[in-house]
């Protein structure tokens, strides 16, 4: 594949101050074909900006000061409904590019999502990163899940080929990231690129992208961004994928200890949990189905509450209630937030699978996800 060299230096970096203060950005928008009381909205969430401007002949304009650089959206609102009435969930109308100070034209043919943004040096550059790693997540997922009617959404058969499909663009999108980066060192989107592995997730290996953010240029590295980037990869490489499973003891419902250790030779799936969440409800389904699936094979589920001391007899009903069919483990006091801490768990429900060696392969994955996975280590 053709390398792709970024010219952007390193001074980009939180591009700020008063020279870009003073002079602003400007946003020039021309939808083609579009006519009727249309809206677009503009939202830069980092840089604290959210406006909007009506679209006249299919025209539309924007101004403002950018503090910060970063991701921004357009979105189109075709009959002039309201923001609060437009599906931002499911609408594709709209268009994500890089703001900064600068004049910038937007040329779209009566869709914002066919449009193209020109004028912004920094947008360029993101422009062809984003192209080099596959595109955005949110894009795909977008994307994909739009290729059917609504109602086929929540089918079986749509959510695991959904779900599959995502697992595997997130990871050849993280491998496309290290390729990004080592080609690239010295450019502003190897660090942009580390702050979305970092805040994504998705089972990342953090060994490698520790790796990786080691090898971008000191300059990027002693920014502030990236001090902030370093100190959370550090907090990450806790349990990271590759490295050995920390061993803790930890007690049932019965007050009976139950060791890490006392599980090797099987693949384990740790599963941090709380009560009372309807996403762990259904996330507890699915572990039954994985439970029950693999039950003659060497699989483990060990369920760690995180539910605070005042919650413990809540969570030991809910256990009893729902007939959970593996370890269920609750630790005294800080027991269990300590355990998190170890495995540098972020959330819940948040799983991690062990190998038979005692060694972590697969971390921050639910879902069907976590069950696409699973089903490859147990053939």
């Amino acid at each position: 594949m053709k390398r792709i060299v970024l010219s952007l230096l390193v001074f980009s970096v939180g591009i700020s101050g008063a020279a870009a203060q003073q002079k602003g950005f400007t946003i020039k928008g021309e939808i083609k074909g579009l006519h009727g009381p249309a809206k677009v909205y503009l939202d830069f969430y980092e840089g604290k900006i959210s406006d909007s401007a009506v679209v006249r002949d299919g025209s539309f304009q924007f101004k403002g000061i950018a503090k910060k650089t970063g991701l921004a959206d357009l979105i189109l609102d075709r009959y002039g409904v309201g923001k609060d009435s437009v599906n931002l969930e499911n609408n594709t109308d709209e268009l994500t590019f890089f703001l900064d100070n600068s004049e910038i034209t937007v040329t779209a043919q009566d869709s914002l999502i066919r449009g193209t943004v020109t004028g912004s040096r920094i947008n360029d550059e993101y422009m062809a990163y984003n192209k080099f790693i596959g595109g955005t997540v949110t894009a795909a997922y977008k994307n994909h899940r739009n290729r059917i009617s609504p109602y086929l959404w929540s089918s079986y058969p749509f959510f695991k080929e959904f779900d599959e499909y995502m697992y595997q663009f997130k990871a050849e999108r993280f491998e496309k990231q290290l390729q990004f980066i080592h080609e690239n060192p010295q450019s502003y989107f190897s660090l942009f690129a580390l702050k979305d592995i970092t805040l994504m997730g998705y089972g990342k290996d953090m060994i490698r992208t520790g790796i990786a953010y080691r090898s971008i240029d000191a300059k990027l590295r002693n920014s502030p961004e990236g001090q902030r980037i370093g100190r959370r990869i550090q907090t990450m490489s806790q349990g990271a994928v590759g490295t050995p499973a920390p061993d803790f003891t930890l007690y049932d419902v019965n007050g009976k200890a139950v060791k890490l250790s006392a599980y090797r030779g099987n693949y384990v799936v740790l599963y941090f949990w709380v009560t009372g969440n309807d996403l762990i409800k259904a996330e507890n389904y699915k572990m039954i189905k994985a439970a029950g699936l693999y039950k003659h094979k060497k699989f483990k589920i060990i369920s760690i509450s995180l539910d605070p001391e005042k919650r413990k007899q809540a969570w030991a009903k809910e256990v009893k209630e729902n007939k959970l069919p593996w370890v269920q483990v609750w630790g005294v006091k800080s027991g269990p937030l300590t355990t998190a801490k170890l495995y540098g768990t972020q959330g819940t429900p948040s799983s991690i699978v062990i190998d038979p060696d005692g060694m972590i392969v697969t971390r921050d994955l639910n879902g069907i996800e976590l069950q696409y996975q699973l089903a490859e280590y147990m053939k």
